[in-house]
């Protein structure tokens, strides 16, 4: 996903806070900048024990709230992720929908919420129906010339 000599960071916190107050902000307005900016830090802060010169060593940052996540994700009130109570189990893995043939994959399946973890229920949905080996000759039959 990253270009060579560049690396992609996914981090993200738990959306706890009320929708309600994001609910109405124009996505345009400073306010919201402004908050997004103070949602974010959180995020900084953490990275930056880690990595200490992070934000100057950062070539692209996207930051989403909960209205990024109901305007590209569809997703109602902005939620991050399906409600799972603990005591509800695990996220169903691959499954089989109500249209024939359809697998249901992505954040709201086994392995869960977030970039690699999405990219794995697409990945565990493809080996529910080809092996690992047809899937090898695939990418095979596939293969882009070099560079």
């Amino acid at each position: 996903l990253a270009p060579e000599g560049h690396h992609v960071l996914h981090a993200y916190v738990p959306a706890t806070e009320p929708y309600s107050e994001w609910e109405g902000l124009n996505r345009n307005s400073a306010e919201y900048r402004a908050k997004k900016a103070e949602a974010a830090e959180v995020l900084w802060r953490a990275v930056e024990r880690q990595i200490p010169d992070v934000r100057e060593r950062a070539t692209v940052t996207m930051v989403g709230t909960p209205l990024t996540h109901e305007r590209f994700l569809r997703r109602d009130a902005g939620t991050y992720g399906p409600f799972l109570r603990a005591t509800d189990g695990q996220l169903p893995g691959p499954k089989f929908s109500a249209c024939d043939g359809l697998l249901c994959c992505g954040d709201s399946t086994f392995p869960g919420i977030g970039m690699p973890a999405v990219a794995a229920s697409g990945m565990l949905a493809a080996h529910s129906i080809l092996s690992v080996r047809q899937h090898l000759q695939n990418l095979d039959t596939l293969k882009l010339p070099p560079k």
